[in-house]
């Protein structure tokens, strides 16, 4: 037992704060004796020890021990270095450490808990956590959350059995009439054609697919991966405190990873673009607009996987996840707790709007996005609707467009004196705030979005062989791009040193970045995709455009909802022994996380993206006539 205890390692001065000791040694343990009262197992217990702030401010500013014993008639012993003090020694930001012990499991949490803090509180320190665990991992519990995931996974899982027999037969016996029939509501849960439909891939070139979008939406997906495994392992990291000096070496490399912010614009410039892409196509083929199917289809394109991986996450990761702190997983404001209460946030696109109040959690974070992505798609029709009917001051009010959402950010960014954005060298209050009045409200994340709205009107209306290009035109255009990117990314580097040290910040820089990046960034991915698709991509072109990407880009929404909550669980609940933070190790294990997020992505499509597409298409998409009408239609004049 006493060998599975943490203990203190090397590198403590390097930040290696978390002394696990070893979870399975601990749990494995089992004492038989003939005395009953001598049977016990192991019992792995996680304690974080944090210091009192009397005792902190008197450690920090060096305080007379002779003088305080004479105030308070009591011996304070607080050592030089302490593992509770090591946010003051290392200058660097620490949420928790960890001391793990392994103790009977006759010994209730409760005992062990008033045993500790009798301890603590004698050498002026305090007990932050105490997490418990044996080897038997928790039950259902058979609540409402339980019950209502089980039933419905049931559900799923028949009609996914029921679905692929009828299209296996229905394929092998060609027959087209039952095809056509009931059977046809059940074939779109086949998992044999979904699958086959997520791994096709299409070589046939065809002028209405903007082919580089794959190549551009699977990559922007693994930066966002990379950039997510970065920062959330550097506090579990045993090294944490020389990652400083790391960017310090080599800072242009680690600005992909601190400012990776932009890897997320580039979805917004994608989602503008295939919203008025799409619906310039069906205006240019019916003249009207169906407002209803318009806001019908997102609403069931993108609710029903975060409904399901809401209940997945609120009932199962503590059947299957143990790690040195996992039980920590159902407590308030962790995974489990913020999936049964908070699920409709994430459900019903409103997560965004709680974020920075006392109760913002989500089940899945990630989904502030998708609430950000939701909020401008319902208000796209009043921004592309004037372009398409006043032909002539079509530009003013695209413009006009452009300019307020630059301006709101900036006016936001200088009324509350924030940073330019989420950068690491400010303080907590400062990046809060950034968070909730900036980066996730659709008023300031709206000029990417106009950026592709207005490339995607362009690719619809105007005429491609009017609008030709000479070589050197293309090749400054290019240029400018990659010159815009290169300085939106590599603009704060010495705003992100995570030296922890706040910047007085020139407030015109602020403004001026905060305001302009986002929009310079959509303009610049904007040319690309626009160049790529016109035939002036070259090399970059066929890159993007390849054909691999399609089964990985078809995957992007599902990986993009699984793969944050799946980093979660194992750089923090599942982690049993400190991570060594290297660039190489990263890469290793965001690779392992694609992999897991991707098979998990194509359970979650075949499950619920797949058969609600399917079933759009039969009950919503039926064609209309001109005797018949169900639906309000608004016609263009």
């Amino acid at each position: 037992m006493v060998d599975s205890w943490g203990k203190f390692s090397d590198g403590l001065l390097a930040g290696n704060t978390m002394q696990m000791g070893l979870l399975d040694e601990c749990l494995l343990i089992s004492v038989d004796s003939q005395d009953p009262d001598a049977h016990f197992r192991g019992q792995y217990c996680a304690v974080s020890i944090g210091m009192k702030p009397k005792s902190r401010q008197a450690l920090e500013e060096g305080y007379d021990e002779e003088e305080e014993e004479e105030e308070e008639g009591v011996e304070v012993m607080i050592p030089e270095l302490h593992i509770a003090n090591m946010k003051g020694v290392l200058k660097m930001a620490l949420p928790y450490n960890i001391m793990a012990t392994c103790i009977p499991s006759t010994c209730t949490k409760e005992e062990y808990r008033t045993s500790l803090v009798d301890q603590l509180n004698n050498s002026g320190l305090t007990l932050s956590t105490l997490e418990c665990q044996t080897k038997d991992l928790p039950t259902l519990r058979y609540n409402a959350a339980d019950i209502i995931m089980i039933i419905t996974l049931v559900v799923l899982g028949i009609l996914v059995l029921v679905g692929t027999v009828a299209d296996v037969w229905i394929q092998n016996s060609e027959n087209r009439e039952a095809a056509q029939g009931p059977l046809r509501y059940f074939i779109v849960f086949s998992f044999y054609t979904n699958l086959s439909k997520i791994f096709r891939i299409n070589v046939k070139e065809n002028e209405e697919v903007i082919s580089c979008l794959h190549g551009i939406r699977a990559l922007s997906m693994c930066w966002v991966v990379f950039a997510h495994s970065f920062l959330l392992s550097i506090t579990a990291s045993a090294n944490k405190s020389l990652v400083t000096q790391m960017v310090a070496e080599h800072p242009y490399f680690y600005q992909i990873i601190l400012n990776g912010y932009p890897s997320v614009d580039t979805f917004f410039v994608m989602s503008g673009l295939l919203v008025s892409y799409n619906v310039m196509k069906e205006y240019q083929r019916t003249s009207r607009f169906n407002a209803p199917l318009y806001y019908i289809h997102r609403f069931i394109r993108l609710a029903p996987p975060i409904m399901l991986l809401c209940g997945f996450f609120a009932v199962f990761p503590p059947l299957f996840v143990q790690g040195s702190v996992s039980p920590i997983m159902t407590t308030k404001g962790n995974m489990v707790d913020n999936c049964i209460k908070y699920w409709w946030r994430d459900s019903f696109f409103l997560s965004n709007v709680f974020i920075g109040q006392k109760d913002g959690q989500t089940c899945l974070p990630v989904c502030w996005y998708t609430a950000v992505d939701f909020q401008l798609y319902i208000i796209t029709p009043l921004m592309l609707l004037p372009i398409v009917c006043f032909r002539r001051p079509r530009a003013i009010v695209f413009v006009s467009w452009l300019l307020i959402s630059v301006i709101v950010p900036m006016s936001i960014i200088a009324g509350y004196q924030l940073p330019p954005t989420n950068v690491m060298d400010t303080t907590l209050q400062a990046l809060g705030d950034s968070m909730k009045y900036v980066y996730t409200k659709p008023w300031c994340r709206a000029s990417p979005y106009l950026a592709g709205i207005g490339l995607g009107y362009f690719l619809r209306v105007v005429d491609k062989e009017k609008v030709q290009l000479k070589w050197w035109q293309a090749v400054l255009g290019w240029i400018a791009a990659l010159a815009t990117m290169s300085a939106v990314v590599f603009g704060l580097k010495d705003y992100n040193t995570l030296t922890m040290k706040p910047h007085e910040y020139v407030p015109a820089i602020s403004i001026l970045y905060g305001g302009l990046h986002r929009l310079a960034w959509g303009v610049a991915v904007a040319w690309m995709i626009y160049a790529c698709h016109m035939g002036y991509g070259g090399p970059i072109n066929s890159l993007l455009g390849h054909p691999i990407w399609q089964p990985l880009s078809r995957l992007t929404y599902p990986i993009f909802l699984i793969a944050l909550n799946v980093q979660t669980i194992y750089y923090s609940y599942y982690s049993r022994l400190p991570i060594y933070f290297t660039p190489f190790y990263k890469l290793m294990e965001t690779a392992g996380i694609l992999l897991i997020s991707s098979f998990g992505g194509v359970l979650l499509s075949l499950l619920a993206e797949s058969p609600v597409l399917g079933l759009e298409k039969l009950l919503l998409r039926k064609p209309t006539t001109s005797t018949t009408t169900t639906t309000t239609i608004i016609k263009f004049t």
